[in-house]
């Protein structure tokens, strides 16, 4: 379980400074440039040196970790817990790890890197497929098993989330996951 006292510390910080500001601020100093991680390598490399198969890679592997852990939140109220990867590997998943992939993919979508029909959302349907295989088994003996489709409450709160995420206050997930919940039950009591 997370530190009751690290989790207070850690958003008195974000309240107490203004992002967008702070953005705008770097960015006038120039030479602020989008920049990620190389999980790999553990090396800095800028987005332009992306090959296109990286690119659809991360957002793949962003959309099915959104998706496997929404399906569960929304459909069935469970947070933590352990949600197969890309490469169907169980991780333990929590609103943190929603929030840093939600939030990756909304980046790339205010920078162009990936665009909304084409890139985000028929990725996110395709990974739907995925999160599908990976519940059947599970879900299939329960009342409660819905195919993961794009109209579905599930579906549509993962989009919630990557859409909307440079609305939230600090990309916060809890607004779009408490209403997708509510709507969920209100449809399926």
């Amino acid at each position: 379980m997370p530190s009751p006292t690290a989790a207070t510390l850690h958003a008195t910080h974000y309240h107490q400074i203004d992002v967008a500001a702070r953005q705008r601020e770097i960015a006038t100093q120039g030479g602020a440039t989008p920049e990620l991680l190389e999980g790999s390598s553990r090396r800095r490399c800028s987005i332009a040196q992306l090959t296109a198969a990286e690119i659809q890679r991360e957002l793949d592997n962003n959309a099915q970790g959104i998706l496997g852990y929404v399906v569960r939140w929304v459909e069935q109220g469970v947070g933590c817990s352990k949600v197969p990867d890309i490469n169907d590997v169980g991780l333990m998943e929590d609103r943190a790890t929603l929030r840093i992939s939600s939030q990756h993919i909304a980046n790339w979508l205010r920078h162009g890197i990936v665009d909304r029909d084409a890139g985000a959302a028929r990725r996110s349907e395709r990974m739907a497929e995925v999160v599908d295989r990976q519940n059947c088994g599970r879900r299939a003996t329960t009342a409660t098993w819905r195919r993961t489709s794009s109209d579905s409450v599930a579906f549509q709160a993962a989009l919630d989330l990557v859409f909307n995420g440079l609305k939230e206050p600090n990309g916060y997930t809890e607004h779009a996951l408490a209403r997708r919940r509510r709507e969920f039950k209100a449809k399926h009591a």
